[in-house]
């Protein structure tokens, strides 16, 4: 809020020194609609600063928790049945990770940089190998 305080005292000030001593009565409608869009990509952020997901493995089931905004979703998978991948826009740029089994879909972690998506995927897919390799050798 302080931050857009500060946008907002600056570009009236602005707006009413040009109206004031260069008579330009035109700015004043725009600075107006400049501390609108600001506000509202502050808006937009706030909104979008609390996603989060989380993925807990255990011996026989995956748990997903997906929160985004003021909305949570809670996903239990089979860990033996589970397959994941990359999702992919139309052109061929990750999207996310998807976490499918039988039918059900899940797709998480879309607002991370591309390699974070692929060190998180690899991470979970050694997460559920590992653990069932060593099932498998006991």
């Amino acid at each position: 809020m302080a931050v857009l305080g500060a946008v907002t005292a600056l570009s009236l000030s602005f707006a009413t020194f040009l109206w004031w001593f260069a008579g330009v009565w035109m700015i004043l409608p725009f600075a107006g609609l400049e501390i609108v869009c600001v506000a509202i990509a502050f808006w937009w952020l706030e909104q979008a600063a609390d996603d989060r997901d989380r993925i807990e493995v255990t011996e026989t089931r995956v748990k997903v928790d997906r929160h985004r905004g003021q909305r949570a979703q809670c996903f239990e998978f089979n860990r033996g049945w589970l397959s994941t991948e990359l999702k992919r826009d139309r052109m061929g740029g990750s999207r996310g990770v998807r976490l499918l089994q039988s039918g059900r879909c899940v797709e998480l972690l879309e607002f991370l940089p591309v390699s974070e998506q692929h060190r998180a995927l690899r991470d979970l897919r050694l997460a559920l190998a590992t653990r069932q390799f060593a099932s498998r050798i006991i």
